[in-house]
């Protein structure tokens, strides 16, 4: 099973890496670019736990991002030590495009599976992120 994972997800990093990698988006950026758009004026620790993303982490996400003009960080106005992020124009704009194409590439891959197949994939994946980080193999002692 963790060799048909891993070789899964190398199929679906190189669907992605074609369609997202010449415009120089990874899975991170578009996930924050996202959730930020779904999220108008999330602060920037929310934005991080609603994604997992440790703050040492999200920095140098967050630089990269603002660096590219296409996010804007200010002071949250009921916490100056929270940052809000906000999409920029240019942000919301490229935004939308990558959402569209991401959209067509789910898209495309549930045309080869078939709705029922995807639908019974996402239930399994999603069981497995469930389960517990460390295996319990005590009974293989």
């Amino acid at each position: 099973m963790g060799y048909n994972l891993r070789r899964a997800h190398g199929v679906q990093k190189s669907r992605f890496e074609a369609i997202f990698g010449p415009l120089g988006i990874r899975p991170v950026t578009l996930s924050v670019l996202g959730t930020i758009h779904d999220n108008p004026e999330i602060t920037q620790a929310d934005l991080g736990r609603k994604l997992n993303i440790k703050r040492a982490n999200m920095v140098p996400v967050m630089a990269e991002l603002e660096g590219r003009g296409l996010i804007a960080r200010r002071p949250a106005d009921n916490d100056r030590r929270a940052h809000v992020v906000v999409l920029t124009a240019a942000g919301i704009k490229f935004t939308v495009r990558l959402l569209d194409l991401h959209r067509r590439l789910e898209e495309d891959l549930s045309r080869s599976l078939g709705l029922r197949e995807r639908d019974t994939l996402l239930r399994l994946l999603k069981k497995f992120r469930r389960l517990a980080p460390e295996p319990d193999l005590s009974d293989l002692e």
